[in-house]
């Protein structure tokens, strides 16, 4: 029996579709409760825990999908696209075949994206007045440099690594030159 036909067959029980010799009595809404908290519990057969993936790799499961790709085509594209890749990175890290089992169960099951981290950086060297943490005004959609960080609504201070990456023309050379200096920012 699946888990669909259990599911009906209980339903059907409490609907009364199939008759059961029983008496109206505590038994009887009793046995009837029971069959009711079995069916939601009956519901929850066979749903494996979504695992937690990284934004980008979502990304990447959806774009597959979208284009109608299977997971094996999908997998061996992922391989061959070699080192620049962040998605062929993530396989590849020191947990790379949890990795590879978490991308199939998300591609299976489903996910849940992980939240990434928020930061307030600063950049190194470029002030001696201390001007060096970073903010991005949101409505010039500029970057600036700042001696404190401040919450008015005009200012975003608090960036994740790939909203930074994104946004941010100057990321990739200051980063790879250590000129970022990157302090967690705790919920």
């Amino acid at each position: 029996m699946t888990k669909e036909e259990y599911t009906k067959t209980l339903e059907e029980y409490v609907a009364g579709k199939v008759v059961v010799d029983a008496i109206q009595d505590d038994y009887y809404d009793g046995y009837f409760g029971g069959l009711e908290r079995a069916i939601v519990l009956a519901e929850k057969l066979d749903e494996p825990k979504k695992v937690v993936i990284p934004e980008y790799i979502a990304n990447d499961i959806k774009y597959h999908k979208k284009h109608g790709s299977t997971l094996r085509g999908t997998l061996g594209s992922t391989f061959d696209q070699g080192l620049e890749s962040d998605v062929y990175c993530w396989f590849f890290a020191n947990d790379g075949d949890e990795n590879v089992r978490k991308y199939i169960s998300a591609w299976d099951n489903g996910y849940e994206i992980e939240k990434e981290p928020e930061y307030r950086v600063r950049v190194k060297g470029i002030s001696t007045n201390q001007k060096n943490l970073l903010r991005y005004h949101i409505s010039l959609k500029t970057f600036e440099l700042a001696g404190v960080s401040t919450n008015a609504k005009n200012f975003k201070t608090e960036f994740t690594k790939q909203w930074l990456k994104d946004n941010w023309a100057g990321f990739n050379t200051y980063n790879n030159a250590g000129l970022l200096d990157f302090e967690e920012v705790k919920d």
